[in-house]
């Protein structure tokens, strides 16, 4: 069931883009992008990121935004390690115990707001130091697997 899915609405896609005349390169690009930047600390962003990136770089806008949406659960669960490894990079002796953030909201918004914040950049940090080892890793294996795609599609004959 799982194959199947994975076969009509990823690799279909894919190839289809192949056939089209996107290089397994540009295809490779824009995919890895869109996971890298789909682990970006700050939820909620990173659809307006891939978005404007790949505006910008003109890059495949559809790609890049599936490798953003298939990231999303690693996303949710790698929040906190960005935000602790944020936290020892910058030797910030902030607690990140939910109910110290509650309790701070409670008797000083305004320190717990520019807590958070500092905490959520700290984490953008961390995720920036990270991001290009992400990209590079993602990208070495995705290029020679779009190659091998790339190479069991036929290419239309050109007039």
């Amino acid at each position: 069931m799982i194959r199947q899915y994975v076969a009509k609405y990823l690799i279909s896609p894919l190839r289809a883009l192949l056939k089209q005349g996107i290089t397994p390169a540009r295809l490779a690009l824009s995919m890895a992008s869109g996971l890298t930047i789909g682990l970006f600390p700050i939820v909620g962003t990173t659809t307006a990121i891939c978005t404007m990136l790949a505006i910008g770089l003109r890059m495949n806008l559809l790609i890049i935004q599936l490798g953003n949406w298939l990231i999303y659960p690693l996303q949710l669960i790698l929040v906190v390690p960005f935000l602790i490894m944020g936290e020892h990079i910058f030797g910030s002796t902030t607690n990140l115990d939910p109910s110290y953030v509650a309790e701070l909201l409670r008797t000083d918004i305004l320190l717990a707001v520019q807590t958070v914040s500092r905490m959520i950049l700290h984490g953008a940090f961390a995720w920036a130091l990270c991001a290009p080892l992400i990209f590079l890793s993602i990208y070495a294996v995705l290029l020679p697997l779009f190659r091998i795609m790339g190479s069991r599609t036929t290419m239309p004959p050109r007039s």
